[in-house]
């Protein structure tokens, strides 16, 4: 059966425990782009809090598909971003091996959010030794039939309940909190166990 899931921004742990079970998955690139969700924001641990990071987006309102959305630059997010991370992560045992690969791929000011995912997407997959083959759809598919495994906006910020189907989160040790929080955005896994990642997936 084939398989579509949606393309996010620094995708959290379980997105990436759910590609590890497959051996190949087709990103999403025709569906119009949807707010809210994880494909153009991620959620770190911060001193005090969980913190959202989330991209403006140029017509994010409209029905654009996603191939063709474009980044608001014009605000400072991206710094905003940078700065979030640094502060979060700077500390953590192996943030400083992956931080140069984080900065060059989030300050190629990407045009459009399909090219800055699947860079993100590319090197995420690289470090946490996945060999699932990844495709890019080239026209949307409808799941009317059943005929899809489809997982677009399944994997999402406000469908918690939804990630105990998909993995059983594997506590591992974070910087900030006495409770663990779990399902964060993958740079929270890379940044507190580095080589050791792939085993909490």
């Amino acid at each position: 059966m084939k398989t579509i899931i949606d393309s996010q921004y620094f995708p959290c742990v379980a997105y990436f425990s759910f590609l590890k079970s497959k051996e190949e998955v087709w990103i999403e690139t025709q569906e119009h782009f949807v707010k809210q969700t994880y494909r153009n924001r991620c959620y770190i641990l911060g001193s005090n809090q969980v913190l959202p990071l989330a991209i403006p987006m140029i017509g994010g309102n409209k029905k654009i598909k996603i191939s063709d959305i474009k980044i608001e630059y014009k605000h400072r997010w991206l710094n905003d971003h940078w700065r979030a991370i640094i502060s979060a992560y700077n500390k953590s045992p192996y943030f400083e091996f992956y931080e140069p690969y984080i900065h060059d791929i989030l300050f190629a000011k990407h045009e459009r959010l399909i090219d800055l995912n699947t860079e993100i997407l590319s090197f995420c997959l690289k470090v946490l030794n996945i060999g699932t083959k990844i495709n890019f759809t080239e026209q949307y598919e409808s799941n009317t039939e059943g005929q899809l495994e489809d997982m677009r906006s399944m994997i999402h910020p406000k469908k918690d309940y939804i990630c105990s189907k998909i993995f059983d989160p594997i506590p591992y040790p974070q910087l900030f909190g006495k409770e663990f929080a779990a399902n964060l955005s993958v740079l929270d896994l890379l940044s507190n166990t580095g080589p050791e990642s792939d085993n909490y997936l």
